[in-house]
């Protein structure tokens, strides 16, 4: 069943904040992002996550990721992580993300999280061990294709967010045969695996477990730049923390990462848009809805 996704299915899924709103109401964030070569996918992530209004998001990385992030988000709370000769975080720090997940309302893993020993042994970790919400996202997805079997030990929801070669790669496909087939790729990939698939690109969709699927019709080409990914996995990892649905989470975050972007390329022009401008947009279009 196709559906798709307007301001008018979203804007009641979103929560408004009472006078007597404190951070507590808003959940805990976990991102376990970054490594040495990537870290602005971390600070895109925290930004999205913070400007949705998750009332906590801890960092999670090596200190290099941690130093360029608090500079410019000095809101975001640090989680240092021991880093390898490799640039990346080490294996050693399974246990202790696992820990800090447990206290957390959901977690997102993968943005510039690199793809050696260390993140293949976090991801096993947290997989297996998170009973909340998990967002996997970009190397996170790229480590998952290596061992796709591990959803089948969750104990809590799952959202994946590939573009189309992450896809191709989760599936044992081609990147043109899943843009041949992407409604169909993404809902069967969903409910074979009993996760949220949220399919990347031109009309992005959002694949549910049960067979419906939700397309959104915002956003253009100014998204296709590094970086817009990884602001988007922390703006459905925020609102997931806040305590949407898995679904109203993905449903919702496509289509405010979209509808900021039209209206970012209404300023800067689709070419020369960045990224991180989508957070002034956000707040104005979260201001047109009253929230």
């Amino acid at each position: 069943m196709m559906t798709i996704i307007t301001q008018e299915l979203i804007v009641p899924r979103l929560r408004p904040r009472p006078l007597q709103a404190h951070k507590g109401m808003y959940g805990r964030l976990l991102l376990v992002t970054g490594c040495r070569m990537y870290r602005g996918a971390a600070q895109l992530a925290v930004l999205g996550a913070l400007r949705i209004g998750t009332g906590i998001v801890t960092l999670a990385s090596i200190e290099p990721v941690l130093a360029a992030t608090v500079g410019t988000l000095p809101e975001c709370t640090l989680l240092p992580l021991s880093e390898g000769m490799d640039g990346l975080a080490k294996p050693e720090n399974a246990a202790l993300l696992a820990d800090a997940a447990a206290d957390c309302s959901a977690v997102v893993l993968g943005c510039g999280l690199g793809q050696g020993p260390g993140p293949t042994a976090i991801l096993e970790r947290l997989t297996t061990a998170t009973h909340g919400p998990l967002l996997l996202d970009a190397d996170g997805l790229n480590l998952l294709a290596r061992a796709p079997q591990l959803l089948h030990r969750r104990a809590g929801p799952t959202i994946l967010t590939p573009h189309p070669g992450e896809m191709a790669r989760l599936c044992g496909k081609t990147a043109a045969e899943v843009q041949h087939a992407r409604e169909a790729t993404a809902t069967r990939f969903a409910a074979e695996f009993q996760c949220i698939v949220v399919l990347k690109g031109h009309d992005t969709l959002v694949a549910l477990p049960g067979g419906q699927c939700f397309f959104n019709k915002t956003g253009g080409p100014g998204l296709a730049k590094a970086g817009s990914g990884d602001l988007l996995a922390g703006l459905i990892g925020g609102l997931l923390a806040q305590g949407l649905t898995p679904a109203d989470a993905a449903i919702c975050g496509v289509y405010l990462h979209g509808a900021a972007a039209d209206l970012c390329a209404a300023r800067k022009s689709n070419t020369g848009m960045l990224p991180h401008e989508l957070a002034e947009d956000l707040c104005n279009l979260l201001l047109s809805y009253g929230l």
